[in-house]
């Protein structure tokens, strides 16, 4: 082969290896992404838990309905990023199963359920709360059921 021939297969070879770069490049940020998705997620899971100890520690009227305003705030938040869809399986996975236990429990409880209808003020009040809640109705209904056949109240 004469000095062409070779730089024309010099020239194939480092194409074929900036595709090879270039695909691991996009899995290994494809994983990052997945990755900081989970634990973005974790965050906003420990945000709440704390949000949801303040509503249940508060014990004058005015300062719990603040309180669960900010709860509601937090899954207005998880409930878009579910919605959009925009996070990995596994995110959207757990993202689902806490709002749907979160959103029973409100739903099991009377006085926080009255809580939450006192805190929408409008159509697009917690719209992305509403819209999660109306996709994943039966499930909510149903663990809410269990919830208060547990609490002892029927």
């Amino acid at each position: 082969m004469d000095a062409s021939a070779w730089a024309a297969v010099a020239a194939c070879a480092s194409a074929v290896a900036a595709a090879i770069s270039l695909l691991v490049a996009w899995h290994a940020k494809r994983i990052q992404g997945n990755s900081a998705d989970f634990a973005n997620c974790l965050e906003v899971v420990s945000q709440l838990r704390d949000a949801m100890r303040r509503v249940h520690d508060a014990t004058e009227d005015p300062k719990r309905r603040f309180e669960f305003v900010e709860l509601l705030n937090i899954l207005e938040a998880l409930a878009l990023l579910h919605n959009d869809g925009k996070i990995a399986a596994s995110t959207k996975k757990f993202t689902g199963q806490f709002l749907d236990e979160a959103l029973a429990g409100i739903r099991a409880s009377e006085p926080m359920t009255k809580l939450m209808s006192e805190a929408i003020t409008g159509d697009d009040t917690f719209r992305e709360l509403q819209r999660f809640e109306e996709r994943h109705a039966p499930s909510i209904l149903n663990l809410a059921r269990s919830y208060t056949k547990k609490s002892g109240v029927r």
